[in-house]
């Protein structure tokens, strides 16, 4: 239909065709090889009168079929963000992967002889029962660029492990909250220990947008933490130690202390040794003892001032950095 001219993209409507980066095109072409669904497209279809045939106009969707119909002719190669067909163009998979690629269904939405203000009265009626994206959403809309799929590679991965541990729920991560935590943990490797804000965290987006030269570091960091918490430290799951923050604190300590992080001698308090600790079942339980300790909020115990830094203003620099100076004894 396109190359007929029978399917045509109505540009009072639509933004420019190339504006999807390869990132962004191989992550929409890998949510059709998965089988995982995508939004539906609206067409408007007129009548021309000087030519006597119907047209069919896109008014939202351009992206999504230009990206269809460019991968079909084999003009670009999907990147890493594709975890299974990395590296491959559409001639490049096997027969049984094409035939689904173009049996899936794109669902479409017709819109018959519709007037341009019906059209954008349509859309703003769409849109005034759409949610505000949040911060993270609206970092995920706006960048396209190395350190965003980094990201939202680690969520993907990642994510499942958030929910299990009882760090985030399942409506959280539809918000993309977890990509929100991550995003501070890359900026505690970027950093070292920092206040929360929004600013600081579209700022990284934005430094690593075209050039990330430590993005394999970022990806070795965050993702060995998490296995460590998997494999070793399974018994913390559902503990106050999986609350949002304080997950946060524990990745400061256990990553200064093998790794280390921009000023964690002074932060944390330890010095990095290039491990998590050596004695396990001891740091287990001092770190049930922490868990422990903050769930009953026993303020009067040994672990008092990481219990009153999690009480209140828990993602402020000084207490994020009184907790992770606890866990960093902890590991000691």
């Amino acid at each position: 239909m396109m190359a007929r001219k029978e399917l045509v993209v109505n540009t009072t409507y639509q933004r420019n065709p190339n504006i999807w980066p390869d990132n962004a095109k191989s992550y929409f072409i890998d949510t059709i090889l998965e089988e995982y669904p995508f939004p539906k497209i609206y067409v408007c279809k007129k009548f021309d009168t000087r030519r006597k045939r119907t047209t069919n106009e896109i008014v939202d969707g351009q992206q999504r079929v230009t990206t269809i119909v460019s991968f079909i002719k084999n003009e670009f190669t999907l990147t890493s963000v594709s975890k299974n067909y990395k590296g491959k163009r559409f001639d490049d998979l096997d027969e049984n992967v094409q035939e689904k690629f173009y049996m899936t269904p794109v669902h479409v939405d017709l819109i018959l002889s519709s007037e341009r203000h019906e059209l954008l009265e349509m859309f703003r009626r769409i849109n005034a029962y759409t949610v505000p994206l949040n911060p993270a959403e609206k970092r995920h809309s706006i960048y396209q660029g190395k350190f965003k799929w980094l990201i939202n590679k680690l969520a993907d991965r990642y994510s499942p492990l958030l929910e299990e541990y009882g760090v985030l729920t399942s409506k959280q991560i539809l918000r993309m909250q977890d990509a929100e935590l991550i995003t501070e943990l890359a900026l505690v490797i970027d950093r070292g220990i920092i206040n929360k804000s929004d600013k600081s965290n579209e700022d990284i987006y934005k430094e690593y947008e075209f050039v990330f030269p430590s993005e394999n570091k970022f990806q070795e960091i965050i993702s060995t933490f998490f296995e460590e918490l998997s494999n070793n430290l399974n018994v913390l799951r559902g503990t106050f130690l999986m609350k949002p923050y304080a997950l946060h604190s524990l990745f400061c300590a256990m990553t200064q202390k093998k790794y280390g992080i921009p000023g964690g001698e002074d932060s944390v308090g330890i010095q990095t040794t290039g491990y998590y600790y050596r004695n396990s079942e001891r740091t287990i339980q001092k770190l049930t003892e922490i868990a422990a300790a903050h769930e009953s909020q026993d303020i009067e115990g040994p672990y008092g001032s990481y219990v009153s830094a999690s009480i209140s203003t828990t993602h402020r620099k000084a207490q994020r950095s009184q907790r992770s100076k606890v866990l960093g004894l902890a590991l000691r």
